[in-house]
Parts: C-alpha cells; sequence; structure tokens
C-alpha cells in the first residue's frame, strides 16, 4: 500500500514535470510565432546633402524654437547622435563644436560616456552655414544654459517627445516634397552619419569608436556589404 502512495506521487510529480516543460515550449513557440509575424517598421533612409538642405530651408524663421530646430537638425547631421542625446547638451559644448570642431556626447546607451564626436571637413562646413543660429544661442543663453529649452521656459529641458515630434514633423514634411517619398525619420540623420563614414573609411572599427558603439555587429548592421568592384579595388591598392 505504502508503495503504491509513493508510486502514484513519483508519477504526479512525473506529470507536472512534463506539462510544465510543454507548456514552456509552447510559450516559446508563441513568441518565436510573434516574431516571424511581427511587422516590420519601413525601411528608413539614410539623410543626404540634398534632404539635409530641404530640412534646413523647411526650419526657417527668426523665433527661437525655429533656431532650436536647425540647430537639432545641423547636430543631429555632423555627429550621428541619437535625439535624445541632444537634450542634454549645453551652450559652453556648442561653443567647443564652433571653435575646436569637436563635441563631448553623453551616450544613452551602453557605449563610452563623455564620448568625442569629432566634425569632419564637411561637417565643419555646415557649422560654418549655421554660424548665425549659433550666435544666436550664444547671446541668449548662459555657457551652462541647455541649448535645448521650452519655449517660455528657457530653464526647463525639452523632452523626448517635443523634440523628436518637431524633427520627424519637418522631415515629413520634405519627404512628401521629394518625388520618389523616402521615409525620413529622426533616425536617418544616424543612418546617414554612420553610412558616409563607411564610404570614407571602409574601416569598421574606425565607424565603430567614432559613432561610440560598443560592438562590431551594432556598427555592422548599419553597413552594406562592399560591391565585388570595391573589394577588387582594395585588393589592388594593397602592397
Amino acid at each position: 500500500m505504502k508503495l503504491n502512495t509513493e508510486l502514484t506521487q513519483q508519477l504526479g510529480t512525473i506529470i507536472a514535470e512534463l506539462n510544465q516543460i510543454k507548456q514552456e515550449h509552447q510559450e516559446k513557440e508563441i513568441q518565436k510565432q510573434a516574431r516571424v509575424n511581427r511587422k516590420r517598421l519601413p525601411k528608413r533612409e539614410p539623410m543626404t546633402a540634398e534632404i539635409y538642405k530641404k530640412l534646413v530651408q523647411a526650419a526657417a524663421g527668426p523665433a527661437y524654437i525655429d533656431v532650436r530646430l536647425r540647430i537639432a537638425i545641423c547636430l543631429l547631421t555632423i555627429t550621428g547622435i541619437r535625439i535624445n542625446e541632444l537634450l542634454p547638451l549645453k551652450v559652453y559644448q556648442l561653443q567647443t563644436l564652433v571653435e575646436e570642431g569637436w563635441i563631448a556626447i553623453d551616450r544613452s546607451k551602453r557605449g563610452p560616456a563623455n564620448h568625442k564626436a569629432f566634425l569632419t571637413k564637411e561637417g565643419k562646413k555646415l557649422v560654418k552655414d549655421r554660424q548665425k543660429d549659433f550666435q544666436f544661442i550664444f547671446l541668449m543663453k548662459e555657457p551652462d544654459s541647455y541649448v535645448f529649452t521650452n519655449e517660455s521656459n528657457h530653464s526647463k529641458i525639452l523632452t523626448r517627445e517635443t523634440i523628436t515630434k518637431a524633427v520627424n514633423q519637418v522631415t515629413r514634411t520634405v519627404s512628401e516634397e521629394i518625388l520618389s517619398k523616402p521615409n525620413i525619420t529622426s533616425h536617418s540623420f544616424r543612418i546617414g552619419y554612420i553610412t558616409q563614414l563607411w564610404k570614407d573609411s571602409k574601416d569598421i572599427e574606425f565607424v565603430k569608436q567614432t559613432i561610440g558603439h560598443r560592438n562590431l555587429d551594432t556598427t555592422s548592421a548599419y553597413i552594406n556589404r562592399l560591391s565585388d568592384q570595391e573589394r577588387q579595388k582594395r585588393i589592388d591598392q594593397l602592397k
């Protein structure tokens, strides 16, 4: 009698464990299927020089919010930083950018803190083109003030939602004006920056460190494979 009871208990334990394994397997299959069926976001186009000019033109205006938007567009283009990494920037950091050609960025995700973003020749030219906008901020605010603040309260830093909405609104407007209707978003600046840096250097480790990624896999996700012609050209250049 005692043996039967023990066997029944053991059998019950085994059945419970099997049911648990079965349930976990079913849950994994459901998650796997959900990933397969998940609606992917449309491919976002990289920022280009032509689109950048149109964005700046679309953000024309003398008010602080116009200047704020143009500076945001410029910084996103020349540094490839994430849009929320604009928010902690202070006026003295813009002064360093204008005077010395680099800016310190506090990374919002994993990556080196206080990362230095150096300007390319094209980046320096774009900063020079926006000289009046930068001077507007320098005259308007103290060096330790935040660059991106509320229009009516300059001690109140903007939220990520506000700056993202402003940038995406102008990118949508410009996209509608272009015949091919490219899908331009606030992330297009980062894509464009990484793409151009890769085209110019063909050095993925250099791109990784410049953009502030921790892993090469993250960087490589932005980069297309080299064409046969490009690979042949690089082989021919080797000594």
